[in-house]
This record gives C-alpha cells, structure tokens and sequence, in this order.
C-alpha cells in the first residue's frame, strides 16, 4: 500500500489560454480509490500522465510514501494504467499476457504460473490460461488486463475511463470486480471517468474537477446529497437552485417565500439547492410550494422528470413511478421540503481557488 501525495502540481501546453494543471494538491491514504471527476479537458488525464512520467510538470512534486518521484524512469514508478481499451498482445495467450510484467522483472515461469493462477482466480476466469485474447469477450478482455496491469503489485493502480467501451451489464459487473480486486489487495487507486454513477460506486472518496482544479473533495453520499458550491452540485446533477434574501428562516423569492433551514452566520443574501427527486409536484397547495407550470414531462422508467417553469426560472424535479402524469401546460404548485433544502454557503468550498 502506498501514500500519494501530488504537491502544487502544475502543467501548461504551447499555444493554450490557460494552465491545464495549476497548483493542484492531493493526497492519498494508502489503500484508498479516488476519482477524478469532470469534464473533458479538465486536466484528469493531463494528472496521470504526469504521475507516470509521460508527461513532465512544469512545477510541483508527486510523492509516494513521502518521496519524490519525478527523477524515477516512468517504467520504473510502479505506477501502472489500465486504458479504455484493454490492448492485450493479440499474439500471446492470457498466461503469457497476464505474466508479462512478472517476466520483465525476471521472475521464474513456475512463480509467473502461480502468480498468473492466482490473478485469474481473482478476475473470476480460472482456467483461460491458453486462450487467445480474441476468443475472449469486451468484459473478460479487459478483466485480463485488470489481471496484467495487478499482478506485480504496483504502488500506485490508475484507472484512465476503463469500461467506457463496454455494454452497460458488463460496465456494471466490472465496477464491482475491480472495486472487489482492489479493495482486497489493497492498491492505491486512482480513477478517471466522466460516468457520476461509476464513480460513486467505486469510490472512497470523489474529486470534482472543473479548469485544472478540485472544486470539491469528500465521500460519494457527501457530494452528491450536499456538494459545497454551485460547480460541484451541477456536477453531481443538481439543477435547482433558489436565490433570495434570507430573513429569520425564509428564503425570500421573487416568486414567494420558502421556510428553509439556516444558521445565523448565512448572510442575508443566499442561494439555497435542492436534489431533482426531493422536488414534489402537487395539484393543491401545501407548506413550501410556489406556482408553475409543467414545461415537459418525460416517462424515464423509473421515475417521470418534469421541467416547471416559474417565471423565468425553469425546475427540473423527478418523481418516482407509479404516479399519474400531470400534462405539459397544466398549472401545479412545485414543493420544496425544508429538510432537503441546503445552502451552498452553509458548507466550506473545498480545493477552491480564491
């Protein structure tokens, strides 16, 4: 197990605006599984580049276990990638593919069998040992590589989209694999993905990212029921958000008055947040609601999403299925429950610059 810790890191490419990577820090537990999250362009993959030296920074340090490792060749890091696509070597088996790394660091056949054994024990494929890897499935190809890339207990394990490419049964099954695998060895890990989903279900802890820098950093069911700024809740889906004066306990609208929990230290101008299916649709009024009109409605299976337009303001809410669904046009009143109302001021912005 590994502590990492990426120090002021910073990194710029001819011809761009602005910095990809500017000043950024963050630090890993050993054993832990980050994700980076965000935007393409962001500076995710720019970050594993430079921690596995096919990049250079222009300033800053990565440390594993408190020393540098930016003087180290990339192939001797023990920092190792998994890809979107798995790019196995089409011309050897899963043993030899598997082994391949043991074999590079002169270990015996008889250990590169165990070894090789073990891993595909471990990948839940016992016994394709002499398959090609164009006899194998998208899923269990790129098990193998997890295999590959886990076999020579790397200090640092780095996820760059891996599963993009797959159908989502498998995408889903390999999320859990690789959560399993990793938890159980122990490995370090960082993961790259666009996919919120992916990476609140493969996560100890999500790093948000937007220009180059974290705009928020906590555990999944943090972020995603109480992010600590405006960019972070749009990250993790939140589309409402109510900005009025606050005065002893209601958030004052241009549309009406909403009781709302506070503290005494918010100031009296404040924008409040609320998550799409915390949102209530109702054809009477009741405590918390305000005037609108249905926009759109869409079935989405599990739940119906309305689009409410109040004014200028347009309220994406979900409800959960079965339940009647209220026509585009008909007027409803639009709940906002109070114990589902944030502030975004009530909680510290976290990897901000000021």
């Amino acid at each position: 197990m590994t502590q990492v810790n990426i120090i002021n890191l910073s990194k710029s490419y001819p011809n761009e605006n602005y910095p990809v990577l500017e000043n950024f820090s963050l630090a890993l537990n050993d054993g832990e599984m980050v994700s980076l999250l965000g935007p393409s362009g962001s500076g995710k993959s720019t970050l594993l580049k430079l921690i596995t030296g096919i990049e250079r920074p222009d300033a800053g340090d990565v440390q594993f276990d408190g020393q540098s490792i930016l003087k180290i060749p990339p192939n001797k890091r023990e920092a190792v990638f998994m890809f979107q696509k798995a790019y196995l070597f089409p011309f050897l088996n899963v043993e030899e593919n598997v082994g391949f790394g043991l074999k590079v660091k002169g270990k015996s056949a008889e250990a590169i069998r165990g070894e090789v054994a073990l891993m595909l024990d471990l990948i839940g494929l016992p016994g394709i040992e002499k398959k090609l890897p164009g006899q194998l499935s998208g899923g269990e190809q790129q098990r193998v590589a997890l295999a590959r890339a886990l076999v020579t207990r790397p200090k640092l394990f780095l996820l760059d989209e891996p599963l993009s490419s797959l159908d989502t049964e498998a995408r889903m099954y390999l999320q859990q694999a690789i959560r399993k695998i990793q938890q159980k060895m122990g490995v370090t890990t960082i993961l790259v993905t666009h996919d919120l989903g992916e990476a609140m279900a493969m996560s100890d802890r999500m790093a948000l990212i937007h220009h180059g820098e974290i705009v928020a950093l906590d555990h999944p069911e943090v972020l995603f029921h109480h992010p600590p700024n405006r960019a972070a809740a749009e990250f993790v889906g939140i589309s409402t958000f109510l900005c009025g004066n606050l005065e002893d306990g209601i958030l004052k609208l241009p549309n009406g008055n909403l009781k709302v929990s506070c503290q005494d230290t918010l100031p009296n101008q404040v924008t409040y947040a609320i998550r799409p299916e915390h949102i209530d649709i109702l054809r009477e009024p009741a405590e918390n609601t305000l005037c609108g009109k249905i926009h759109d409605c869409v079935f989405r299976g599990e739940y119906i999403e309305y689009q409410v337009a109040m004014g200028q303001t347009i309220v994406r809410s979900r409800v959960p299925m079965p339940v009647q669904p209220v026509p585009e046009g008909e007027s409803v009143f639009v709940r906002f429950p109070k114990e589902h109302m944030f502030s975004l001021s009530e909680i510290a912005t976290i990897g901000t610059k000021e």
